[in-house]
């Protein structure tokens, strides 16, 4: 649980990345990814590689100081050794101008660089002036100031190449020699060997001009070189310790170790000069100092300068090593990065595209993918789901498409085949003809003998008449007991009538049918109509159809078992069929339906108890229609619940006019079925009700048996709902349809209607057998009865006998428009 509970949370937590990555495509999932992969490491790689660039760049000015540097050091000994010569005797010129022009011209490459071009400048000032100097003593003045100066400038040439930040202990120490001690020792060593040959020339210790005592001066000398030897003594460890280069070890012991002892010497001679006055013992050792510290210099300069260009290449190695290691594992990375992109992308672009054709019906695509992982799973299952699909599509389609009993082409398929026929005849001007066949006599075997042996039957006639096609004509099964057969090619309708009649001839001949385990010989005819697109422009197949239809009941009506042809009236009585399904739709539209009224009288009172609404169309050419008359065309067209709307809300509002004079009066409205399996029908009526302000109580609905039957669960539901709303219920033509005195009890119904055929039959002792039966069975429910189409005294006066509530027909009134409606006494119209 707790293991559940955490795995939930770390879902959780991951949640939003997912939501991100789940808006984006493919292409930008890669793309963010990589970004999030490739920048962080492209910062770091160039991060490093810019770490050692500025240590590169340190380095290099390390290197720039010592190669300035060592010629300054050079120069600081060159001028210890001449500030103990006499002016007169050595002019001081020859090497120190070389340097000096050499460092010159180092000053012109590195001084504006490391900002030292004015101290050189000053230095050199100083040097060529203590040079050009004769005068002992301002000689030896200019000498100090100009060695201070080279000193400083050494120190500030150490401070501007950040020798003194080395981080290495070794080249620390080889810089600080270098840099401090040896220039230093030079200085130190210079004065102590001048001063000390001052003595000897002149054979006093004390100095008159200074007043200084030459004992106690290099007393002091002696001490300051103490402190350096001990200085170079823990630079020497320090470099042999720590260094990892066995040249500069050995060259670092070997070197410091040379200077450590003429450095002795030289501390030696002046213990003595200051202790025995034996100055003249202070200049050879001086001399020594000053070319072991010179070779010293020299040494620890080249060391430097090799060290520090190792250092430089070690960090161009490393620099390079990294730029090339990150380019190179970016390149992998991003080389990997599209080779998994195409490797997910490309499969996943197929997959789509497949499910895309699929989706617009093409079934015979298939998903290629060259991956073996979860994605060539995915592409297998998808082929695989779409290969059973198409399967099973092909099946549907032909079950779609074909009729399961005989493998004909069905309607469908054969108005889309006409269709094709007709468009391609439209261009080349080739006769079509349609041939249509019904079967007579048919609905006898499958009433008598069963639907089994019915659909041998069918199966039969099919055989006998696919045997007539010719290549390239179609045969087809409409419904039922109908065929069509569609023919290419002709060149008169002779050949029509030709191949139909040979139909008729073979469809008519005995039929072996097996019926459990007799064999019969059952007998079936044809009537068979034709009708060809010949003179008929823009020719639709539901209209070819249509009048190979007319043609076959023209057949029929003229004794079955022939041959008719679509002619010129049968063509005029379609074009007027075809007007009046275009003049009924304008009708509703243009106000031309209205309701007439017939009157419901109670057989106790005599009184009008009601009116029944029925339908009337004003037809501007052909007068008043009765429902009747255009009640086929009507649910052809589906307009038998438009229709149904207008007389209701008509009713309605009439009813509900009357109703303020004629308080009891109810209105029944006939409701087809279409209106009941309407979902939106309650509702309407309710608005209804309340726009005409009627009573939902004196609204009686008029449903037939067979609009009870039909969807009952919908219609069930419907009846339900109108009783909520307070409307009436009555069942229309009693006895006719499939309903039962049974059923009856279960009907949500309020009152029954007698069909007039029972009422005609009064005077036979079955009808008013069965009128007596449904008038006992309503008054045990509670049921209002109503008789229908009554027509004489006798049979009002056997009503009442029978127990009727009430009476319908001529005997009152017939259908009439509002304002002729009689409330009166009846008038008897027979």
């Amino acid at each position: 649980m707790a293991s559940g509970a955490a795995a939930r949370r770390l879902a959780g937590l991951f949640r939003p990345a997912a939501v991100l990555l789940g808006r984006l495509r493919y292409i930008r999932k890669f793309v963010l990814v990589g970004l999030v992969l490739l920048v962080p490491l492209g910062f770091v790689a160039g991060a490093y590689v810019d770490l050692q660039r500025d240590q590169i760049d340190f380095s290099a000015e390390e290197r720039h100081g010592v190669v300035l540097m060592a010629p300054l050091v050079d120069l600081t000994g060159v001028m210890v050794a001449a500030r103990a010569e006499p002016a007169a005797d050595t002019p001081c010129t020859g090497p120190i101008d070389g340097l000096l022009n050499h460092i010159d011209a180092l000053d012109r490459r590195l001084g504006t660089r490391m900002r030292t071009s004015r101290s050189w400048g000053d230095a050199r000032h100083l040097v060529v002036a203590a040079c050009r100097t004769d005068s002992l003593p301002v000689r030896r003045a200019a000498f100090d100031m100009a060695m201070e100066a080279l000193l400083k400038l050494i120190v500030r040439v150490g401070d501007e190449s950040n020798l003194t930040l080395d981080p290495d202990i070794d080249t620390y120490y080889l810089m600080d020699t270098l840099q401090f001690r040896l220039p230093k020792l030079l200085d130190v060593a210079g004065r102590a060997a001048e001063r000390a040959d001052r003595v000897v020339r002149t054979g006093s210790t004390v100095d008159y001009a200074g007043g200084v005592d030459a004992v106690v001066d290099l007393g002091r000398n002696l001490g300051v070189i103490t402190d350096i030897n001990s200085a170079l003594t823990r630079a020497a460890t320090a470099v042999v310790d720590s260094t990892g280069s066995a040249s500069v070890r050995l060259g670092a012991r070997d070197g410091y170790e040379r200077l450590a002892e003429v450095v002795d010497a030289f501390s030696r001679s002046l213990q003595r000069a200051t202790a025995a006055d034996r100055f003249e013992e202070v200049a050879e050792p001086a001399a020594a100092v000053r070319q072991e510290a010179s070779r010293l210099a020299g040494w620890v300069a080249t060391t430097l300068d090799e060290r520090l260009r190792a250092r430089i290449s070690g960090f161009t190695t490393r620099a390079l090593r990294v730029s090339i290691g990150s380019g190179a594992a970016g390149l992998l990375a991003g080389y990997l990065f599209v080779g998994f992109y195409l490797s997910v992308a490309r499969p996943i672009r197929r997959i789509v595209d497949t499910l895309d054709a699929v989706a617009h019906g093409d079934l015979t695509r298939r998903a290629s993918v060259d991956t073996h992982d979860e994605l060539a799973f995915v592409a297998h299952a998808l082929n695989d789901t779409i290969a059973r699909t198409e399967a099973a599509t092909n099946r549907l389609s032909i079950r779609a498409t074909h009729d399961a009993l005989t493998g004909l082409p069905n309607r469908s398929h054969m108005l889309t085949r006409l269709g094709e026929i007709l468009d391609r005849s439209a261009s080349t001007g080739e006769l079509v003809c349609v041939i249509f066949v019904d079967l007579d006599r048919f609905k006898i075997v499958n009433d008598s003998l069963g639907h089994e042996a019915g659909d041998q039957v069918l199966r039969a006639v099919t055989a006998r008449i696919t045997a007539f096609k010719r290549t390239g004509d179609t045969v087809a099964r409409l419904a039922g007991d109908e065929f069509v057969v569609i023919c290419e090619g002709l060149t008169s309708v002779d050949g029509a009538v030709g191949i139909a009649e040979r139909i008729v001839d073979r469809v008519c001949q005995p039929i072996s049918v097996q019926v459990g385990t007799t064999v019969r010989e059952v007998s079936v005819g044809a009537s068979v109509g034709i009708a060809l697109n010949e003179g008929i422009t823009d020719a639709e197949p539901d209209d070819l159809i249509r009048a190979a239809d007319m043609a076959m009941y023209q057949a029929k009506q003229r004794g079955r078992g022939r041959v008719e042809v679509f002619d010129d009236r049968l063509r005029a009585a379609m074009q007027e069929r075809a007007d009046a399904h275009h003049d009924l739709r304008r009708a509703i539209d243009a106000g031309e339906l209205h309701a007439h009224y017939q009157p419901f009288m109670s057989v106790a009172t005599g009184r009008v108890v009601g009116v029944e609404a029925s339908a009337r169309w004003h037809h501007p050419r052909r007068g008043v229609l009765d429902t009747a008359e255009f009640s086929t065309i009507a649910e052809e067209d589906g307009l038998v619940g438009p229709i149904g709307a207008v007389i209701l809300r008509q009713a309605c509002r009439q009813a509900a006019e009357w109703r303020a004079i004629h308080t009891d009066l109810h209105v029944a409205v006939k409701v087809s079925g279409t209106q009941l399996a309407d979902p939106t029908f309650v509702a309407t009526l309710s608005d209804t009700l309340d726009e005409t302000g009627l009573d939902a109580a004196a609204l009686w609905l008029a449903v037939t048996e067979t609009s009870l039957g039909a969807g009952a669960d919908a219609t069930g539901q419907t009846l339900d709902d109108l009783r909520d709303l307070g409307v009436r219920i009555v069942i229309d033509n009693f006895g006719t349809g499939h309903s039962s005195l049974v059923q009856l009890p279960r009907l949500p119904v309020d009152a029954v209607k007698v069909d007039r055929t029972f009422v005609t039959g009064i005077g036979r002792p079955d009808d008013e057998i069965v009128i007596a039966m449904i008038v006992a069975l309503c008054r045990t429910l509670g049921l209002f009865v109503v008789a229908d189409g009554v027509e004489t005294d006798d049979q009002l006066r056997r009503l009442r006998e029978l127990g009727c509530d009430a009476i319908q027909g001529p005997w009152y009134g017939r259908p009439t428009p509002a304002d002729q409606v009689r409330f009166g006494e009846p008038v008897a119209t027979h």
